[in-house]
């Protein structure tokens, strides 16, 4: 019998927004069925197609959800019929300072991006003109746990993959006007890519969290000028 171990974090994205609990995260939002499949930035890209994107001025990023694929436990019988071993599989799920790190990566990323949009602004909480923000990063799997803490000069930098989706939710009615994401894996940074604080160990992590954060921006940009004109 093999279990997987899901672990569920809720993360704020930054001390800069104040984020009250949301006891309907979970459920998703309201319209979801009424999106619509466009060519975008992302392998899937959904969108409602009487959003009207140009009266949003404002925009407003909601918690994050981190949940991590965590070691599979495999139980073995020995050949006498009498004994069970348990053995793990997989990668374990990065704790302390390492996840907190790891979470820090993803809110700079996320918060950096958004707030370089110049056509809307970034702003604490909901109201008119308002676009909520809302990540989920799913079945992460990274081998930071494993490798944190080794001696060595030049660290062999940590790898991530995972599940990224971004949803667009008006922030008066709750519906969902654009939901955007696919899987992705981190790959290794090119060697212009300024290592972050945390470390050169880090450097593929940011780059992956980088890059879904400019793609997401610039999904944004787009539906934002077209409905402009």
């Amino acid at each position: 019998m093999r279990k997987e171990i899901l672990i569920v974090l809720t993360v704020a994205l930054s001390t800069f927004f104040s984020f009250a609990r949301d006891s309907s995260f979970g459920a998703g939002p309201k319209g979801l069925d009424e999106l619509k499949k466009q060519k975008g930035q992302f392998k899937t890209t959904l969108i409602r197609p009487d959003a009207d994107f140009s009266k949003y001025a404002k925009i407003h990023p909601r918690r994050v959800l981190l949940q991590f694929h965590g070691p599979e436990q495999k139980q073995d019988q020995a050949t006498t019929g009498s004994m069970v071993r348990k053995k793990s599989r997989g990668a374990p799920v990065p704790e302390g300072e390492d996840l907190a790190t790891f979470r820090q990566i993803i809110t700079d990323t996320f918060v950096g991006e958004l707030g370089s949009c110049e056509l809307v602004e970034l702003v604490e909480g909901g109201g008119p003109e308002t676009l909520f923000v809302r990540a989920m990063i799913t079945d992460i799997v990274t081998d930071i746990a494993s490798k944190s803490g080794k001696s060595g000069k030049n660290p062999k930098p940590y790898s991530v993959q995972g599940d990224i989706t971004f949803d667009l939710i008006d922030a008066q009615t709750g519906i969902i006007l654009a939901r955007v994401g696919e899987s992705r894996k981190s790959r290794k940074a090119g060697d212009s890519v300024e290592p972050p604080d945390a470390g050169p160990e880090w450097v593929n992590i940011w780059s992956w969290a980088e890059q879904a954060a400019a793609d997401l921006r610039q999904e944004l940009e787009r539906v934002l000028s077209e409905d402009r004109g």
